[in-house]
């Protein structure tokens, strides 16, 4: 059974950690991978705008002045082709779909200087006509040919779909479900945009060099560009700004902190991944050593009959490195099957290893082999070194320990060292699951239980609303523009006064009156939204206490009858005022909001049904969905457990909790027993032989292994605790970490490693005295 053991561990150590090391190494290629499919992107550049704040603070921006790129192409002969790329959202509708899209404005100059194929059709180059991805063409026509349709956008105007993208063969920083036409944007308010220097924050400019052009070239005349044309403008709050280039193949990853960047993986999450790996890989090969050392009594009379035969020290570290080596490859073996069970995971495939072209790769398989016999070979050095410093006579004496100071082994060392970073990191993942599931959970001051939230994916919701208002069970139904709970609804600047004043950004939510009752919402002063649904009751709002605030209303009675403007075009009287709520993510603190009538952005209905069978309640309004959206599926989903989907990060939780145990089962598998075990055989012996009871051995046996795990716990709680904390205070409402969490974590570890010694010492005081004693 102990030979089984050792087997095991000594084929798990490498497996563990390397898998760890895998996923990490993966997602870092895949991080150099990006844009590379791109025809020129080793003479392709992003412009980027660095602005000097009054205070002479220097901010880099991703992105630069719409002018510049025909500022570049038409004044500059070694600049081949320039684009500018503006990104955006909003809702696109077609095929009697309502959809959220993310969408790029581009020049005709973006198709030549970018790789992005077409799978069909031609570019966007036309005003009103829009590129589709594949994902985008099939969400809004299914199966269908999309070309030639018709997409609408609410300030766009109808667009005809001139083609469909292939798709990319590696991930791009630049991401959107569509392209649009840069002449759509044709109106006098777009068109002021185009040509204004002082908005450095819009979007994005590239350039295409000719061939041979070094980038010196190019960064030389940008700074005289910016002084030229910043010459006489006026900032609001900046003292001008300066534009550099960055070359496209150095974009992804990320190594310098951008506002406004794109979606290229940064240098830091590639690193604390690797990190994360390489920590993994650490505390398995502590565990190499440890039972290397540990078994080192059996291997030092192989030494010393070897020495006796003249072999040479060298000779002794070569075999033993090359053993841990051989070790170390067959770990790689396990990893990738490990891995490959683990692939299909969500949180691996979203953050980690989805997208990257990794197995067919011989490049990166070399670096794994490499990688993996650098690492045997490096685990295994420390023992060599100290097996093959044996001498015959101290393996007589049985003088094979290895101190450090003040008569600690390096042994013992390293089991501390393992068990504190595992308890470490179940603290911190403790932490992290309890604060998710209070997100999930928690009170967020609206009625959740027994209201059923339905997605309108873009339908008319009048007269679903008032078929399902009339089934038996439902008491309500309220139209909305988001949930709560969520991310909010975006963000829109109120002033006070239509000409300035006291201003701030809110979140403006579209609903009906009936969205008060139905989440109970408190009314602190006047009255509800009006029922009717006449153009007047779209100028009333009802306000929360942070917006009295923010606007200076002073008291919640006040501030009723009191008006607003939304982005200085529209006023709005304020109807009520309610009490505060949590209508966004824990982790924003409470936020202004204003609740408007605005049916045009209603994207959910909201059902608040009766409490005796909503499960049967909920198949009848399902019936009535395919009654009049046959084609369409139902999407229906209770308010708890849309709350608990969003929040409770369950795959993300799994995921890291896998790597943990991985980490904890390496730990547990380091232990001391066979060195504490093996040397005191003879001791066990002579013990049960004057009388000592099993209790007694196995407590004797334990000790000095329980006090390593008192001193990993002294060592890794107060850390631990400092790791949480500083983790829950990024939310603004959060759970405490207290000490029933962290006795908790202790308790597994002791436990783990209370049974796992455990039941080495029960073996080993078992032994019969006479064959304990002739062993030795």
């Amino acid at each position: 059974m102990e030979t089984q053991v050792v087997f095991l561990h000594q084929h798990l150590w490498p497996g563990i950690g390397l898998l760890v090391c895998l996923l990490a190494m993966i997602d870092i290629k895949g991080a150099f991978d990006y844009d590379s499919f791109h025809p020129h992107a080793d003479r392709t550049y992003r412009i980027l705008t660095d602005v000097t704040a009054t205070n002479n603070d220097e901010q880099g921006f991703a992105t630069s002045p719409l002018p510049l790129a025909d500022a570049l192409k038409q004044n500059y002969p070694f600049v081949e082709e320039a684009t500018r790329v503006v990104g955006n959202s909003g809702e696109f509708s077609a095929n009697r779909k309502q959809l959220p899209v993310i969408y790029s404005a581009v020049d005709p100059g973006f198709f030549k200087i970018f790789g992005f194929r077409l799978e069909k059709g031609q570019a966007a180059i036309a005003p009103q006509t829009v590129v589709l991805t594949q994902q985008t063409a099939k969400r809004f026509f299914g199966t269908a040919n999309p070309l030639g349709k018709i997409v609408e956008h609410p300030t766009l105007g109808a667009m005809m779909v001139a083609g469909v993208l292939a798709e990319n063969p590696t991930k791009s920083h630049l991401n959107f479900d569509a392209l649009v036409s840069m002449a759509t944007f044709s109106s006098p308010e777009s068109q002021r945009s185009m040509t204004n220097w002082t908005d450095y924050a819009q979007g994005y400019t590239y350039v295409l060099l000719k061939p041979g052009v070094p980038a010196e070239t190019l960064d030389g005349i940008l700074p005289a560009l910016a002084s030229r044309v910043t010459k006489g403008l006026r900032f609001a709050k900046d003292k001008g700004y300066t534009f550099r280039s960055q070359p496209l193949t150095k974009l992804s990853p990320a190594r310098e902190e951008l506002m406004r960047a794109s979606y290229e993986p940064t240098a830091g999450k590639l690193e604390t991944e690797l990190g994360i790996g390489l920590l993994t890989l650490l505390l398995a090969a502590f565990n190499c050593i440890n039972l290397t050392l540990a078994r080192s009594l059996s291997r030092a009379r192989e030494v010393g009959i070897r020495k006796v035969a003249g072999a040479l020290r060298w000779q002794l570290m070569g075999q033993f490195m090359a053993e841990s080596a051989v070790l170390s490859l067959a770990g790689l073996g396990l990893a990738y099957g490990m891995l490959q069970v683990i692939k299909p995971m969500p949180f691996v495939q979203q953050w980690l290893i989805g997208g990257v072209q990794w197995e067919n790769d011989i490049r990166i398989w070399l670096v794994f082999i490499t990688f993996s016999l650098m690492t045997g070979l490096l685990a295994g050095l420390l023992p060599a070194r100290v097996l093959s410093s044996f001498q015959p006579a101290q393996v007589l004496r049985s003088q094979t320990g290895l101190r450090v100071f003040k008569g600690i082994t390096l042994r013992k060392s390293l089991i501390v060292v393992q068990f504190s970073i595992s308890l470490l990191a179940m603290i911190s993942l403790l932490a992290m699951a309890l604060q998710q599931d209070y997100m999930a959970t928690a009170d967020y001051g609206f009625q959740r239980e027994n209201i059923l939230t339905i997605p309108l994916n873009g339908l008319p919701s009048g007269r679903l609303s008032t078929d399902i208002a009339q089934l038996a069970g439902v008491e309500q139904v309220a139209a909305t523009g988001a949930l709560f709970g969520d991310h909010g609804n975006g963000w829109q600047m109120i002033h006070r006064q239509k000409a300035g004043g006291d201003s701030s950004a809110a979140h403006v939510f579209a609903t009906d009156a009936n969205l008060v009752p139905i989440t109970d919402l408190t009314m602190l002063a006047g009255q509800n939204l009006p029922m009717s649904v006449s153009d007047s009751a779209s100028r009333m709002v009802l306000v929360n206490e942070e917006a009295v605030r923010t606007f200076k209303f002073g008291t919640a009675g006040t501030a009723v009858g009191q008006t607003l403007w939304l982005n200085d075009s529209t006023e709005v009287q304020i109807a009520g005022v309610l009490k505060d709520f949590k209508f966004t993510t824990l982790v924003w603190k409470i936020q202004p909001l204003l609740l408007r009538y605005q049916p045009n952005e209603f994207r959910y209905l909201t059902v608040k049904v009766a409490g005796n069978d909503p499960e049967a309640i909920k198949s009848n309004i399902a019936r009535i969905w395919k009654r009049q959206n046959p084609y369409e599926p139902f999407n229906g989903q209770w308010y708890d457990d849309f709350l608990y989907d969003r929040h409770s990060h369950t795959d993300d939780i799994s995921f890291m909790a896998l790597l943990i145990g991985l980490a904890v089962s390496i730990a547990c598998l380091g232990l001391l027993v066979t060195y504490t075990t093996e040397l005191r055989t003879k001791e066990v012996g002579v013990r049960k032989v004057m009388g000592a009871r099993v209790s007694q051995v196995i407590w004797l046996l334990s000790w000095d292994f329980l006090k390593l795990l008192l001193i990993a716990g002294a060592i890794a709680l107060p850390l631990g605790y400092l790791a949480g904390s500083l983790f829950l205070k990024t939310f603004t409402y959060h759970v405490s970490l207290g000490l029933g969490a962290l006795s908790l974590c202790f308790g597994i570890l002791l436990l783990l490693g209370g049974l796992t010694i455990g039941w080495r010492t029960y073996k080993t005081a078992l032994t019969n005295p006479a064959k304990s004693l002739r062993s030795e």
